[in-house]
């Protein structure tokens, strides 16, 4: 009788026990159609002791009792609402973390790992304040946008000026050494490499403009007549810089290809298209131009010898009928073998675009310290404001990710990244809650505007209404972030500025779109408009997001900083300093890295749409802007945009 009392006790406490840490550990989440609506997390469990005895039985508890009673599965027979693709984290390699000095600045966006980071930190939070101007230079050829950080080689400032020059600077004083003038305007727009040269070839730098690709005499700014017909090769439109992996100079162009060029004779190796008729729609590849091209840019690790580039929407039109399918390798991450001239993966974000959400900046590799491992990663931002995280070797996700379908009724599977983790920079669910609110008079027009307008979520364009969505002037936009991989800390700016979608009756596939700002030229939206943004990649978590740039209208009378759009991207240090200047104020900002608090600050001549650079002369760090303004932003902002030709270099005030 005694015996049975204490198994009925322990059949009860064991009961207790069980059920305590199934409550504790349990999410309820009805969004997920595919996997289980109830989730078991054991690391959720708050009592030490039952924590520990549930984490040591996970495989048998899942597998008896979880499994079997809890998990609600979904009717395998229906198009599932979402996919899901566990993270890789547990089947990932342990490998040697690639340590970077991070110094040398000899590619737009500081290496070929398209990091713009910098190990340098005489400049740092205690002494930031004392920064001042050491030159200025002037290019006085024309004024406009420059989109293209500088290379910063030996005592040489290397940089593209608004016409059609390449212009060497020194780098201590400002005062130009030579320039080289291009075939057309925009020399290396958006990017340009040095390489150091070896023992089949002379050193050199490496841009394209319009018309083709050129390589130039780092001394005297000659071309370099043994590359190409006397120093230039014509190409497909590529405004990005190039990355150089043993013998191979690759190229990212705006026609749908990754051109893989002899580094030596500039004769082309290989071509790897991103567009044909097997890949789910009809183009010509030959085109000099079109869309699901690399624009957003490339980057290689070089150890490893894969290249990787970040991939544009199918077609620049918001209606896509004559494009179905998938629309295979548009909006997406693809890593190519630059030694055996192979696709290694490819991983897409949206398939069959119709909103311009391409991830529109080059990747971001490096490492990243997760469950006591260390791995190598790339790192896609894109215009949805979603973090994509993959391994680099393999491109499996880093966390669990989940592909959500469109409400688009025609037919085609249409599926878009919905992401938990990294948490999104963006909310992209318009609603009536995100209009303005600042006061009733903005409300009240806000509310006019979308009149007869449709928004939500992913709503289908067309002409029978005008569409008020997140559209390309969201999320991260084609300037990307900088990547401290020792700390696993991303920072990266990011815009939250809606637009209005209008096709055409009588040809659906015209189309016009424009910014939704009210008459006063603020968005019609809640601020922040515009932020900048530190995630912890370990953690998949914001460290912190602060607004970027500000209104002095609102500021004057006392409200709180909302906020711009922004471009030009960060620059942060191991002086524990985030530099940013890309908003529509015109100024140039030292953040703090700890907190994003605003340590400096410095009113520019121009805007500035370019990250900043940093470098070393004579052990005085120096900081470089590029301040020309201009460009897309100044048709949007006439009334605060301006346009310049001006290079600023600052250092600390000696003593």
């Amino acid at each position: 009788m005694q015996i049975k009392y204490l198994i009925r006790l322990l059949y009860i406490f064991l009961s207790l026990f069980i059920l305590t840490g199934i409550y504790q550990s349990i999410n309820y989440d009805p969004k997920y159609i595919n996997r289980a609506i109830i989730q078991i997390d054991f690391n959720k469990i708050r009592t030490p002791f039952i924590k520990r005895v549930f984490l040591k039985s996970e495989f048998l508890i899942h597998n008896i009792f979880v499994k079997n009673i809890i998990y609600k599965k979904n009717n395998e027979s229906e198009l599932p609402k979402y996919k899901y693709i566990n993270s890789a984290i547990e089947n990932s390699i342990n490998i040697e973390e690639q340590k970077t000095t991070n110094i040398k600045w000899h590619r737009s966006n500081q290496n070929s790992k398209s990091q713009r980071f910098s190990e340098l930190s005489l400049i740092n939070e205690n002494n930031v304040k004392n920064l001042d101007v050491a030159w200025i230079y002037r290019s006085n050829d024309d004024v406009g946008q420059i989109q293209s950080n500088p290379i910063i080689v030996d005592d040489k400032v290397i940089v593209p000026t608004p016409g059609h020059y390449i212009v060497a600077l020194d780098s201590k004083s400002g005062k130009e050494i030579w320039r080289f003038k291009s075939k057309s305007k925009f020399p290396a727009q958006r990017g340009l490499i040095y390489w150091e040269g070896n023992e089949n070839s002379q050193p050199g730098i490496f841009f394209s403009d319009q018309l083709g690709l050129y390589k130039l005499n780092i001394l005297d700014g000659s071309l370099v007549k043994e590359f190409g017909n006397n120093g230039f090769i014509k190409t497909n439109l590529s405004k990005t810089a190039p990355v150089i992996i043993d013998d191979n100079l690759i190229i990212s162009t705006f026609a749908p290809s990754i051109d893989f060029i002899d580094l030596h004779n500039g004769k082309t190796k290989w071509k790897f298209f991103l567009k044909k008729k097997n890949n789910g729609f009809y183009v010509n590849s030959n085109s000099r131009l079109g869309g699901c091209n690399p624009w957003g840019g490339i980057s290689a690790d070089i150890k490893n010898k894969i290249v990787y580039v970040s991939t544009g929407n199918a077609q620049p039109d918001y209606y896509g009928k004559k494009r179905p399918g998938q629309n295979k390798f548009c909006n997406s991450i693809i890593a190519l073998d630059a030694k055996n001239q192979k696709k290694i993966f490819d991983f897409q974000e949206i398939s069959h675009d119709v909103w311009n959400r391409d991830i529109a900046s080059p990747p971001i590799l490096g490492s990243l310290k997760i469950k006591n491992k260390t791995i190598n990663i790339v790192i896609g931002l894109s215009k949805t404001g979603n973090i994509i995280l993959l391994d680099a070797l393999n491109g499996k996700p880093i966390y669990d990710m989940r592909f959500r379908l469109t409400d688009d009724k025609s037919g085609i599977e249409r599926y878009y990244l919905d992401l938990e983790k990294p948490n999104q920079l963006e909310k992209f669910e318009f609603t009536k809650k995100d209009l303005i609110n600042i006061n009733s008079q903005l409300k009240n027009e806000a509310e006019a505007k979308i009149k007869n307008k449709k928004f939500g979520f992913y709503i289908k364009p067309s002409y029978r209404y005008d569409l008020l969505t997140w559209t390309g002037y969201g999320g991260v936009p084609w300037t990307g972030g900088s990547y401290d991989d020792k700390e696993d800390i991303l920072y990266v700016n990011s815009n939250k500025i809606p637009g209005i979608i209008k096709l055409e009756k009588d040809n659906p596939e015209k189309y016009s779109i424009e910014t939704f700002n009210l008459d006063n030229g603020f968005p019609g939206t809640n601020p922040p408009w515009g932020s900048l943004n530190a995630i912890d990649l370990k953690t998949g978590k914001l460290k912190w997001k602060i607004p970027l740039g500000e209104f002095d209208e609102l500021s004057k009378i006392g409200y709180p900083i909302t906020g711009t759009e922004n471009y030009g991207g960060a620059l942060a240090t191991r002086g524990n300093i985030v530099f940013a200047s890309g908003s529509l104020d015109r100024k140039l900002r030292a953040y703090s890295s700890y907190n994003g608090s605003v340590l400096w600050e410095y009113l520019l001549p121009s805007h500035s749409f370019v990250a900043p650079s940093t470098y070393i002369r004579d052990n005085e760090q120096y900081l470089i802007v590029v301040a020309t303004g201009g460009g897309v932003l100044k048709k949007k902002y006439p009334k605060y945009v301006t346009s310049g030709d001006t290079y600023i270099a600052f250092k600390l005030k000696k003593k």
